[in-house]
C-alpha cells in the first residue's frame, strides 16, 4: 500500500461512519423499547494481521459473529464480532430479558443477524453515499467459533479497515467490533474515494 490515509482523512472517514452509527441506533432504538446508544472511540486501517490482534479475543473465546460480503468499486467482508457472553447479554437485553437464559441461545442467531443487518447496511448505505460508490451486499450470516474461525482472511499482507464500537444501553456497556476486510486493491481504491471526498469538501469550504 502506498501510504495510510492521513488524519484529517481518518476524522472524515470516522464521521462518516459516526452518522451511520448513529442512523443503526436510530433504527435500533425502534427495534426496542430502551434507547441504545453506539459510539466509535477508533478507525484504524491496519494489516490484516494486526487487526486480528487488536481484537484481542483469546484463542480460547467464543465469539458470534455476523458476516456480508460486499462487491463492486471495492470488494471484501464486513464483520460485527462479540464475543459469545456479550452477544447474549445484548440479545437478552434487546429482547427486554424477557427470556430464560437457555431460550437465548436459539434466539441469539436471528436475533444478532438483525441487529448485524440494521448496523452493517446502515454503515455500507452511508459510505456508499458520501463515497460515491457502487456496492452490492451479499445477505447476511451468523458464525460462531474461536477468532481463528470467524476472522479469516487470505492474505496477512492484505489490510483491515478496523473500528471499535461501544453499545450503551441503560444498564449495560457491551463491546463490539466491525471489520472491513479488503484486499490490497480494494483498499487503495477505497482510501482514493476518501480523499476525493475529502478534497471535495475542502474545496467547497473554501469556496
Amino acid at each position: 500500500m502506498k501510504d495510510k490515509l492521513s488524519p484529517l482523512e481518518i476524522d472524515a472517514l470516522t464521521e462518516i461512519f459516526n452518522i451511520g452509527i448513529g442512523r443503526a441506533a436510530n433504527a435500533l432504538n425502534k427495534m426496542v423499547s430502551q434507547p441504545v446508544d453506539l459510539t466509535i472511540p477508533q478507525i484504524e486501517i491496519v494489516p490484516n494481521k494486526t487487526a486480528k490482534a487488536k481484537l484481542n479475543f483469546a484463542s480460547d473465546i467464543e465469539i458470534s459473529a455476523v458476516t456480508q460480503r460486499f462487491d463492486g468499486d471495492f470488494k471484501g467482508q464486513a464483520l460485527l464480532m462479540f464475543s459469545k457472553e456479550s452477544g447474549l447479554q445484548l440479545v437478552s437485553t434487546l429482547l427486554g430479558n424477557k427470556f430464560p437464559a437457555e431460550a437465548l441461545s436459539e434466539l441469539e442467531q436471528d436475533s444478532l443477524v438483525e441487529i448485524g443487518n440494521v448496523i452493517l447496511n446502515a454503515c455500507f448505505g452511508t459510505v456508499i453515499n458520501f463515497l460515491k460508490s457502487s456496492i452490492k451486499i451479499e445477505m447476511p450470516e451468523f458464525i460462531q467459533g474461536d477468532i481463528n474461525k470467524v476472522y479469516v482472511y487470505s492474505s496477512e499482507n492484505d489490510w483491515s479497515l478496523y473500528i471499535k464500537v461501544k453499545f450503551t444501553l441503560p444498564h449495560e456497556n457491551i463491546e463490539g467490533f466491525i471489520s472491513f476486510i479488503m484486499d490490497i486493491t480494494s483498499l487503495e481504491v477505497f482510501q482514493e474515494s476518501v480523499r476525493k471526498f475529502v478534497f471535495g469538501i475542502s474545496h467547497k469550504n473554501e469556496g
